[in-house]
């Protein structure tokens, strides 16, 4: 284009032939969060690197980083790396309660065992929709890393959910519903937990990273009937139960 054309041409429209990648895709106007919409962005962005890197790793330059924010702006929300942390486990541990309350309270019998391990898997399946699936990627990425964050969570699944399978699993035997070398009520939990965790993860995605066989139905039963046997429940029991719900 000769100079004198190019003078007669409105300086916006040169500039989008001279620099069309520029023009094609202009830059989104950027979106100006509240004091607490940005301070809940900075614990989301936290959590992430709390769970690899733990208390002592994590830096808060990583942070902002992860949180698209300057350093200065996380101390303007938080005084010190430790209140957030502190922010990060408030908002996980108030998802365990809410994960744990809503199970609400089984019987003491085989069946509430059984009801436990169902509730458990049907929760697992729930994948990215699971109240709770930011929580337990923390968990996972801790378990990468180094562990604190984990002990944390599992010591408290552990005192939440002990008693109720304790108590289920103490009537089963009474009752003869298990047989076999009894297992050490604190290791049932923690496999039902490892099982739990993993399915969940699984289904974190959209295509299922972990190639089950079947559908999502018959993973559900065979989850059920793999943990229970796990447990020493009768296999009687079990298939009166499951045909309850997978007949």
């Amino acid at each position: 284009m000769r100079k004198a054309e190019l003078a007669a041409v409105p300086r916006k429209a040169l500039n989008e032939r001279l620099f069309p990648k520029e023009f094609a895709n202009p830059p989104m106007p950027a979106v100006r969060l509240s004091s607490a919409d940005r301070r809940n962005s900075i614990i989301s962005a936290a959590k992430a690197v709390f769970a690899r890197y733990g208390l002592e790793g994590a830096r808060t330059q990583q942070i902002a980083q992860a949180a698209g924010v300057s350093e200065a702006l996380i101390f303007r929300h938080f005084a010190t790396k430790t209140h957030i942390y502190r922010a990060v486990l408030r908002e996980v541990i108030a998802e365990q309660n809410a994960t744990f309350s809503a199970m609400d309270t089984v019987e003491a019998s085989a069946d509430g065992a059984l009801e436990i391990i169902r509730r458990l898997v049907d929760h697992a399946m729930k994948g990215a929709e699971a109240d709770n699936v930011a929580g337990m990627r923390m968990v996972v990425g801790s378990l990468a890393g180094d562990g604190g964050y984990a002990r944390l969570i599992y010591r408290r699944a552990l005192r939440l959910s002990l008693p109720a399978l304790d108590s289920a699993l103490a009537a089963a035997r009474a009752e003869g519903a298990i047989t076999g070398a009894a297992i050490a009520t604190v290791n049932a939990v923690a496999f039902l937990e490892h099982v739990g965790t993993m399915m969940l993860m699984a289904h974190c995605h959209s295509r299922t990273a972990i190639p089950y066989d079947d559908d999502d139905r018959r993973v559900k039963r065979d989850a059920i009937l793999f943990c229970a046997r796990g447990l020493g429940i009768a296999e009687n029991r079990i298939q009166t139960f499951l045909d309850r719900f997978y007949a």
